[in-house]
């Protein structure tokens, strides 16, 4: 974990947090950005995918699992297919610049129900609106 944080620190990606959980290394991307109310990715935010894909390439043996998360707007249903949305948005760009192949690579989207900051304001809602990628254990 700590190798992967000082990677991240070290190429300047920013909002990026890492930590272990019980799958794996999990890269949190806070305030990614997308277009309003959708899963189309911002061209910034594929350069820092381009970042990340430096680190993951250091795990060839391992499967991700991209997650999406939103902010608490709308209904549930929607904030589900949202962030289901947006993972497979990030997967398919990964996938794009050969990350992994497609049978190495998974998604799903929580909507709100993981928040990380709250609900209340603007700043926090940046913040759960986010993607992690974790590298799986073997």
């Amino acid at each position: 974990v700590s190798e992967v944080q000082q990677k991240i620190t070290d190429l300047g990606i920013k909002d990026t947090t890492v930590k272990a959980v019980d799958k794996g290394i999990s890269i949190s991307l806070e305030r990614i950005q997308f277009l309003a109310d959708s899963a189309i990715l911002l061209d910034s935010e594929k350069a820092k995918l381009d970042m990340i894909a430096q680190i993951l390439a250091e795990f060839p043996d391992n499967d991700l699992l991209i997650t999406g998360h939103t902010a608490r707007a709308g209904t549930v249903e929607s904030q589900i297919i949202l962030s289901k949305e947006r993972a497979a948005s990030v997967a398919e760009y990964l996938l794009s610049i050969g990350v992994k192949d497609p049978y190495h690579i998974f998604t799903k989207g929580v909507g709100s129900e993981q928040p990380i900051a709250t609900n209340a304001n603007e700043e926090g809602k940046s913040r759960n609106r986010r993607v992690e990628i974790t590298i799986l254990d073997k």
